[in-house]
């Protein structure tokens, strides 16, 4: 009868690894439990908001604005607009008090139609101080609504005087 057994070095090593097992489990809970949040956030967010909506049409806005309304005559490259017809439309058409012209402005960048009405401003400021517009025009956008954007980098042209400057134009549509 044997009423000692030597002590096995195996046991030592496999009660050790308990508190490290469980600290592996309970992280691949946690981020099991992460990823099924995320992932369900995602799942209902396009059914609460329309900002796929408004950033599509923001990108028509800059679209049909850089490539056709604002271009430079005889420029022949691509995201060249005019000074004069960029300060013409950020002040003349896109002032709110005046609605005729206003909804013009809608109607022509594809904003204005019987089945939806958007609102948009733009701004054109300088690279190296973009904090602070050279032009601006349009209503300032509402707190409580989704709004997207687009932001374009163009050369602003004078046709008069051939002076040009890089600037971002940001086009926000609500």
């Amino acid at each position: 009868m044997i009423l000692f057994q030597p002590y096995k070095s195996e046991e030592k090593n496999q009660d050790a690894q308990i508190t490290i097992d469980y600290v592996a489990g309970m992280g691949v809970f946690l981020l099991a439990v992460a990823f099924v949040f995320q992932f369900m956030y995602s799942l209902f967010l396009p059914f609460q908001s329309g900002s796929d909506e408004v950033t599509l049409a923001a990108d028509r806005v800059s679209i049909v604005l850089v490539e056709r309304i604002l271009v430079a005559e005889k420029s022949g490259q691509a995201n060249v607009i005019d000074q004069g017809k960029l300060d013409y439309f950020t002040k003349t058409r896109l002032k709110r008090y005046d609605v005729a012209a206003y909804n013009d402005a809608l109607r022509e960048v594809g904003l204005f139609s019987s089945e939806n009405v958007f609102d948009f401003n733009i701004s054109a400021a300088n690279l190296s101080n973009p904090d602070n517009p050279m032009y601006q025009g349009g209503p300032s956008p509402p707190d409580n609504l989704d709004i997207g954007q687009t932001k374009r980098l163009v050369m602003v042209i004078n046709s008069s005087t051939g002076y040009n400057e890089t600037a971002v134009i940001s086009v926000k549509v609500w």
